[in-house]
């Protein structure tokens, strides 16, 4: 059968059954997707690509990598990978595991593992994760956010000396003692007694 205008391929001819080789086709290979080394091993890993000429208005979810060629206006939220290529520019917040960045993102930029910003990456908002490379050449105009994973951190016992970790305890003030002098304002408060009497 013909496909597009192309003529059909030459019958095969018939082979002998005691050939253990299948016959050639003419079918092209198949193209074989290759899970990324954190995936599971049967899991494929699927790519969305916004194209350079799109733009997107809304907001973007799923649980696939997603690289942005174009521009979009909206939020992401993606489970894996964000990559903001050179030249396209993101309106709106970011949140994925781990974001690469080589265009422009107006809005925060949340990586649970890593974000990286490439020499031609542009960021206008804060940027937060657990571990950030940055090129020479790229830009933030904003804070930098490097929570502590205190999952991971080993347990240590608190520092005696530590003053900030102490209980707050009022100062223990002494008693004033009685035979301390008179100040000038309790002795016009004083009754006086007549000398010799005892009081």
């Amino acid at each position: 059968m013909a496909f597009f205008g192309k003529p059909d391929p030459p019958p095969l001819p018939q082979s002998q059954p005691s050939s253990s080789v299948p016959p050639p086709t003419s079918n092209p290979p198949e193209r074989v997707q290759h899970p990324s080394p954190s995936a599971a091993p049967t899991a494929s890993v699927a790519t969305t690509v916004i194209g350079a000429r799109l733009k997107i208005v809304g907001d973007v979810s799923g649980d696939e990598d997603l690289v942005v060629n174009g521009r979009l206006e909206g939020k992401i939220r993606v489970d894996r990978k964000v990559v903001v290529s050179a030249g396209a520019e993101v309106e709106g917040d970011v949140q994925a595991k781990s974001v690469i960045i080589g265009g422009r993102v107006h809005g925060q930029v949340m990586a649970s593992e890593r974000a990286e910003l490439l020499p031609t990456g542009r960021v206008q908002g804060n940027v937060h994760a657990p571990r950030i490379v940055m090129a020479e050449g790229a830009q933030i105009q904003g804070r930098v956010v490097m929570p502590n994973d205190a999952a991971t951190r080993p347990l240590s016992p608190p520092r005696v000396d530590d003053a900030a970790k102490r209980p707050i305890v009022p100062p223990v003030v002494p008693p004033r003692p009685e035979t301390a002098s008179p100040k000038p304002d309790d002795a016009a408060r004083r009754p006086v007694s007549p000398p010799g009497s005892t009081g």
